[in-house]
């Protein structure tokens, strides 16, 4: 049987999950009982302290009180994070929880690890030596952030399917299939009607928060950059980088070469991704800088309309007459300057 401390420590767990069904806990009870108050307040720290500081944050699991409040305030944040209904902020919080885990779990054994990792069904072998963990290569892919050089597969052993990992290496991919099953989990849930009620206050609060967030990114200035000049294809992949939705790769690559092409340095670029709620400062250079040839011997030049469309990434914007004449982003965003020159 698992610890409580450790249940309310990994409230993700299937085990924590069917702890408070066992308990015949009742949403109605979470929200109304005065016995819970504490769980409420937590599972709004929880928000604020994902969203201010990407990480859910440490409180203090010292008695079983605390275990059951801390495990309580996890199923109530994510029903608020529904109602707060905004894809940013529920990027950012999955995140915030995933790196809270993460934190943890680099301090478990490795049995606890291997175990864990059974609950996102991934194929992992360890035989008790921590030197010979292997993780099947498909899982590895899915999960790993190989955005990083140590991390791509080039620079890994790869033996009959499997990869050879670490334990911090493990705990960092549970870390990304944790976030990556929030992230499905709130987008596949409508708000609780009753929960916003309850909530309603700090939910307001939340939202004009994040209100406040969004503007100050779209008025931040990037180096001579003009955010309003940009092509349709270029806003669309920004807009969605910046809400935390799910951009291909080739959308990024396009939005970097493009921004290169303009002369932005790898700092105004990364200002621009700074913004994303599951931004990576160090994996996110590595990529500006070898797309823009700073760490590679090759400069990519932006795909022109015809590819974009072809990936899949033109919106394909009917009511802009200039975007349906050009057959580059560059050539519409050149031609936008020369339509405010003109004006003058």
């Amino acid at each position: 049987m698992v610890e409580l401390s450790t249940l309310s420590k990994y409230s993700f767990l299937n085990a924590s999950k069917n702890y408070v069904k066992d308990n015949g806990l009742s949403v109605e009870e979470l929200l109304d009982d005065p016995l819970y108050e504490r769980a409420r307040t937590t599972g709004i720290e929880r928000l604020d302290n994902a969203f201010n500081n990407r990480d859910a944050g440490n409180r203090s699991l010292a008695t079983e009180s605390d275990c059951i409040m801390e495990l309580l305030s996890y199923p109530i944040a994510r029903m608020i994070a529904v109602c707060i209904e905004d894809v940013y902020f529920k990027r950012r919080y999955a995140l915030g929880e995933a790196v809270h885990a993460y934190k943890n779990l680099i301090n478990e054994p490795t049995s606890f690890l291997f175990d864990i990792s059974k609950e996102f069904n991934l194929d992992v072998k360890y035989s008790g030596d921590t030197n010979k963990i292997r993780i099947y290569f498909v899982d590895y892919l899915r999960n790993a952030p190989t955005r990083y050089k140590e991390w791509k597969m080039i620079n890994r052993g790869l033996k009959n399917g499997y990869i050879q990992i670490s334990h911090r290496d493990l705990a960092r991919i549970i870390q990304e299939a944790l976030r990556t099953r929030i992230n499905e989990e709130l987008d596949s849930k409508s708000c609780n009607k009753a929960i916003y009620k309850t909530f309603s206050s700090d939910i307001k609060r939340i939202q004009n928060i994040v209100l406040i967030h969004r503007k100050n990114i779209e008025a931040a200035p990037i180096g001579k950059l003009d955010i309003t000049k940009l092509p349709p294809c270029m806003k669309t992949i920004l807009a969605s980088i910046q809400a935390g939705e799910n951009v291909p790769h080739m959308g990024r690559f396009a939005l970097v070469s493009f921004l290169n092409s303009l002369k932005l340095n790898s700092n105004e670029i990364l200002k621009l991704f700074s913004s994303a709620p599951d931004f990576e400062e160090e994996r996110t250079r590595y990529q500006i800088e070898h797309i823009a040839g700073r760490t590679s011997s090759t400069s990519y030049t932006p795909p022109g309309c015809e590819k974009m469309r072809t990936y899949g990434i033109c919106p394909v914007d009917k009511t802009d007459d200039l975007c349906k004449k050009k057959r580059h982003p560059l050539s519409y965003y050149k031609a936008k300057w020369s339509q405010e020159k003109n004006k003058k």
